[in-house]
């Protein structure tokens, strides 16, 4: 038996470029899909929380399609994350909603996982589809989203993330304790996603959302991250020599300077064409940040805080093999210091949010968040294998980066 483990495509997020809507890419995803018994989607399917509904599933049809096309007979199994947390909500709410107007406990898959499983089993014709949260098994390893982690994620993120995320725990849980159940963890989740799902529902709720965040970046609240990204070219290859390529793994050689540079200002000019800014910020563009985790801070501190997660609602074990998402870092059979034997794997993502606060942030985002990634699951072999499916197009590795859409 093998499985795939894909997540965060984030259909109709304006945060990034879904990269899976475009036939280039699920090109390169469809040869997984072939030889596999079951799709495992780790959540972030579709976002909720920064598009529209009837957007994102548009979005993602592409994919639904390729999954019909390559998975009959077989079983897609999807888990929520917090950016399609509403579904979860959803079924919470019609399930009380139905005992309530019935006196009685609603049967299995019915009222709520009914309504999004009727969805996919309609646009997947003889896929098997099951819905599971939040965890799942597949031959011994443990799958989970890893959204949990946010609140444990304190050295990373702004200061407004962490002090957002603190209040939302202390209001959730009653109190200034960290969590330590999983109707902890889901009363914050709830409180934050339903909260950014509403705005981004509401009539022109994404472009307002927008709105907001460039009259963030005009009031200079992201000064900071919104360094000129074309600069320090001369410091930046000296810090990746001076670390054997600056962090990355493996032993492939440096891109040239010359190389390196004319990928950030061509990604630079995109994104100023494709995200146009008034005032002085307009020069300077950027993606924001829609997780708690920068995607650019080194892997250790989520993949610490996903470890407290796991201590807390006792999901490892002697040598526990577990797969997570939802920081958008791909990982291969790491360990967390003071974790016991536990090791992990994270299946990264399939949306392109470059860091270009600096040269620095954007070859740290090269390193540990470059997207197009997956985790195989087999049987016959000891542990899961990460699957880095637009490795070649990374320019820390000499690729000409993603062509434009």
């Amino acid at each position: 038996m093998r499985a795939l483990v894909i997540s965060d495509t984030h259909f109709g997020a304006w945060t990034g470029r879904d990269l899976l809507r475009e036939e280039l890419f699920l090109e390169r995803l469809a040869p997984q899909l072939e030889g596999i018994d079951e799709l495992i989607f780790l959540g972030d399917l579709f976002d909720f929380l920064f598009g529209a509904v009837e957007q994102a599933v548009d979005a993602a049809d592409g994919l639904l399609r390729l999954i019909a096309a390559k998975m009959a007979g077989k079983r897609l199994v999807f888990l929520a994350g917090n950016h399609d947390h509403h579904l979860v909500h959803r079924d919470d709410e019609n399930r009380l909603e139905a005992k309530l107007a019935g006196g009685a406990e609603p049967g299995p898959g019915q009222p709520g996982p009914g309504f999004f499983r009727a969805f996919l089993e309609r646009r997947l014709p003889g896929v098997e589809v099951e819905i599971a949260y939040p965890t799942y098994s597949f031959a011994g390893v443990l799958c989970t989203h890893g959204h949990y982690l946010d609140p444990h994620a304190r050295l990373s993120g702004s200061r407004g993330d962490r002090l957002l995320t603190r209040t939302l725990w202390a209001i959730a849980a009653g109190g200034p304790e960290e969590p330590n159940c999983i109707e902890d963890y889901e009363s914050v989740t709830t409180l934050l996603t339903e909260w950014l799902y509403i705005a981004a529902q509401m009539p022109h709720g994404t472009h307002a959302q927008q709105n907001v965040f460039r009259a963030a970046q005009r009031a200079g609240r992201f000064a900071q991250a919104l360094g000129a990204p074309v600069r320090g070219a001369e410091r930046l290859t000296a810090k990746l020599r001076d670390r054997g390529r600056g962090e990355a793994s493996g032993p492939e050689p440096l891109p040239s300077e010359a190389h390196f540079d004319a990928v950030v200002r061509g990604e630079a000019a995109r994104q100023a064409r494709e995200q146009p800014l008034s005032g002085p910020a307009a020069s300077r563009p950027i993606y924001p940040e829609p997780t708690v985790v920068s995607r650019s801070d080194p892997s250790e501190q989520a993949l610490e805080a996903f470890a407290q997660v796991v201590r807390n609602l006792g999901w490892g074990g002697e040598g526990q093999q577990i797969v997570f998402a939802h920081t958008h870092q791909p990982l291969a059979d790491v360990r967390c210091v003071g974790d016991g034997q536990n090791r992990y794997w994270n299946t990264g993502s399939w949306i392109y949010e470059p860091d270009l606060g600096s040269r620095q942030a954007y070859a740290r985002y090269l390193r540990y968040a470059w997207p197009g990634t997956a985790v195989l699951i087999d049987e016959d072999e000891p542990q899961p294998r990460l699957l880095e499916m637009l490795a070649d197009l990374n320019p820390l590795g000499g690729g000409p980066g993603l062509p434009s859409p």
